[in-house]
């Protein structure tokens, strides 16, 4: 079989992440020591996935620079969506770059669960979970198990199982026509290119598409959503260098990068710091510090730092 080529949409902004998205990609920011991007890059690794097509737009230096140098193993190919034309049209934007069977995992994306049923199960896949606000996300409606209808961010949906940024195909080609079909007819959700007409479009032509229930999946895109993400990471990866537990206390659990610099501070529970970081006279919990931020004599709860919002 084919190998799997893997394409993660990132040239997103991240409106509800500002300021902090002001300097850098919403995939860029820190969560559980290291940037989104790089739980997902770790996950495709995991899957044997040696080709990625990031599509990338704003700020797109910074993941340029974070996958050559953190990743230089992967084949990596960056393809630019100058205007932010949706999801489906930034999938699109990869056609050239890709042959045989894909696997899509968004960039603002974190699927806490193994992936290898609905990447390697032998037949086209998306994952699904339920959500307590279905109007968010694209839905999927089933009937005896299977996909029946697809609908983006509907005001009445029918269903509550949301959609979670991750697809498998077999068949690039086929999901490729189908976005030229829809981008082509001109139709648009809220003047974006979905790639759920896309799949309405497959349904239609027969092609058949499974749901694959996941456990966890952190859509990354308010800052809430990043400490939650945060916390239940931190719960399963505690990591803390053993010369900072002797200068300062430290409540577990946390995660603490190598080469930070921290004196006389109280961090925890949950609390991560992330490389270059440097932090005197802190009192941190249920916080996330980004890398080169540099804190002092500071307080906080429930918080977000980074170098340019410290």
């Amino acid at each position: 079989m084919p190998e799997f080529t893997a394409i993660i949409p990132a040239a997103g902004k991240g409106v509800r992440l500002l300021p902090y998205t002001a300097h850098m990609p919403k995939t860029m920011i820190t969560v559980a020591g290291k940037p989104i991007l790089g739980h997902i890059l770790d996950q495709v690794e995991s899957l044997g996935i040696k080709k990625v097509v990031f599509i990338v737009g704003y700020k797109q230096e910074a993941i340029v620079e974070f996958v050559r140098s953190q990743y230089p193993h992967l084949q990596a190919v960056f393809v630019q969506q100058p205007e932010p034309k949706g999801l489906g049209h930034a999938i699109y934007l990869a056609k050239r770059e890709v042959t045989g069977p894909c696997f899509i995992l968004l960039g603002d994306t974190i699927v806490d669960g193994d992936l290898r049923p609905l990447v390697f199960g032998g037949k086209n896949a998306l994952g699904i979970r339920t959500v307590q606000d279905p109007t968010r996300f694209g839905v999927v409606e089933l009937k005896d198990g299977k996909i029946i209808s697809f609908e983006e961010k509907p005001e009445h949906p029918k269903s509550n199982l949301a959609i979670i940024g991750a697809y498998s195909f077999l068949d690039s080609a086929q999901l490729f026509d189908a976005l030229e079909e829809v981008i082509r007819s001109g139709k648009t959700v809220k003047n974006e290119i979905q790639l759920t007409d896309a799949l309405s479009v497959l349904l239609q032509r027969g092609v058949e598409i499974v749901p694959v229930k996941m456990d966890d999946w952190f859509d990354c895109g308010t800052v809430e959503i990043l400490l939650q993400t945060n916390r239940l990471l931190l719960d399963r990866h505690h990591r803390v260098p053993a010369e900072l537990e002797k200068q300062n206390k430290i409540i577990p659990p946390c995660w603490i990068a190598d080469g930070v610099q921290a004196q006389n501070c109280v961090l925890g529970p949950y609390v991560s710091v992330a490389y270059d970081a440097c932090l005197q006279d802190c009192c941190l919990q249920d916080a996330i510090v980004g890398p080169q931020a540099k804190l002092q004599q500071k307080t906080a709860q429930h918080a977000v730092f980074d170098k340019h919002n410290q």
